[in-house]
């Protein structure tokens, strides 16, 4: 009767928590819209971050936490092999690292990338790229899921878990940026410090978590010829033609990859993805183009070095036009494989409170900054969980408002009972 009694008494307590929080969340969450409307309305493509770290930046110190800025340093990032290839100067402009103290239990570690792809071509799109426009319950706008709408949803959770009193654990928020090309926010972030005993970061996840992806590398292929007339087109090489065999040779790279997944992508269809990005070519009708050059994405298997697949990657190119050039830009990234440890399992139970069932775990054929946790620049206890949203990177990008709301819930439960002890 007494094991039953107090079985009782600990439900009544845990949905006592949950209740006051989501309270909590609700009081925070007018407040946190208008934030992520603001947020979204700075175009924080690659080199324009400042505004949005500006906005951050407020917010975390309204929050209470101690901010630094850190400015990232290209020769030092070029020293380590799991750093991106930088695309842009990195003059002015910065990562924050925000640290709360909390009553010296268990430390929790944030991460949000304020960085967004381009909105082109603009015209596509049904409503302002960057108006913030809400309709039917969803904030439109680029970057709103990707991953704006998740950096809400951490900082509303912060607020909530806040509200109930001093957090037993100290908390650490990282805002990075470059986690769209290549991750060296987040890198260094990690090399800066300070770490922590586990990591969440709210990629998008639409009701799942994140604990496995491929590796992903970029690269740049320039492929020259002779101009001339059109009425001389047939007298020698023609760049595009040529990058048509290239791309034809990288996909049947991209085919040997896929022959035999690995397991962790049991059930995933083709889950190494290569992707022409962008193609350039020519500017005249009657005139074979001197240049073309293509921008391509090629995904790995998690246990391929990128470096390795640098390599496959130029020699199926050089297979197929021997005169190319092949530079590597951006991502080099190794695929990652997260176990589900009590930081996970626990994320799981908060989120079966609020939805009456676990998340389930889905691999993703994109990467994201939770690699960098892994050890030893990370505690190796760690998952992305974010809101629920579509279009990301594509037209009309949106994030469900209501799901802000429930991952600001489980986050701020999490924050709550990651740092009890015992």
């Amino acid at each position: 009767m007494r094991a039953e009694h107090e079985g009782q008494t600990v439900a009544h307590s845990l949905v006592k928590a949950y209740a006051s929080l989501r309270r909590a969340v609700e009081v925070g969450l007018a407040d946190t819209v208008d934030f992520l409307q603001r947020l979204v309305r700075v175009p924080s493509v690659l080199g324009a971050e400042q505004g949005a770290q500006d906005l951050v930046e407020d917010r975390l110190r309204a929050l209470g936490f101690a901010v630094r800025s850190l400015e990232l340093d290209a020769g030092q990032l070029a020293e380590r092999p799991e750093s991106g290839i930088p695309l842009a100067s990195y003059r002015n402009r910065r990562c924050l690292v925000g640290t709360l103290a909390g009553g010296g239990g268990r430390t929790l570690l944030l991460n949000g990338h304020v960085d967004v792809v381009s909105e082109e071509p603009a015209d596509l799109w049904t409503r302002p790229p960057f108006g913030a426009v809400i309709e039917g319950g969803r904030l439109y706008g680029r970057g709103a899921c990707d991953m704006k709408g998740g950096i809400a949803a951490m900082l509303l959770a912060v607020e909530a878990a806040l509200a109930a009193g001093p957090v037993p654990g100290g908390i650490v928020y990282q805002s990075v940026i470059e986690e769209e090309c290549g991750g060296n926010g987040t890198l260094t972030t990690c090399i800066s410090g300070p770490s922590a005993d586990g990591v969440v970061i709210a990629e998008p996840t639409n009701g799942g978590i994140d604990l496995v992806a491929v590796g992903v590398i970029w690269a740049r292929i320039t492929i020259e010829g002779r101009p001339r007339h059109a009425s001389a087109t047939d007298e020698g090489s023609h760049p595009i033609e040529t990058a048509v065999v290239v791309i034809e040779a990288l996909r049947g790279l991209e085919e040997e990859l896929n022959a035999e997944p690995e397991p962790e992508f049991a059930g995933v269809e083709r889950p190494y993805l290569l992707n022409v990005g962008a193609l350039h070519a020519g500017d005249w009708p009657s005139t074979t183009p001197g240049r073309a050059q293509l921008d391509v994405r090629l995904g790995l298997p998690i246990r391929l070095d990128p470096a390795a697949g640098q390599e496959q990657l130029a020699a199926a190119v050089r297979a197929a036009a021997p005169d190319a050039r092949v530079e590597f830009r951006g991502f080099r990234a190794r695929g990652y494989a997260f176990e589900e440890t009590p930081l996970v399992d626990l994320l799981c139970r908060c989120h079966e409170e609020v939805h009456g069932l676990r998340p389930r775990p889905e691999p993703s054929r994109a990467t994201t900054d939770l690699r960098f946790f892994a050890p030893p620049l990370g505690p190796g206890q760690a998952v992305c969980y974010g809101p629920t949203g579509g279009g990301l990177h594509g037209v009309d990008e949106w994030v469900d408002l209501a799901s802000i709301a429930d991952v600001a819930t489980v986050l701020a439960l999490l924050l709550r009972r990651w740092g009890e002890p015992g």
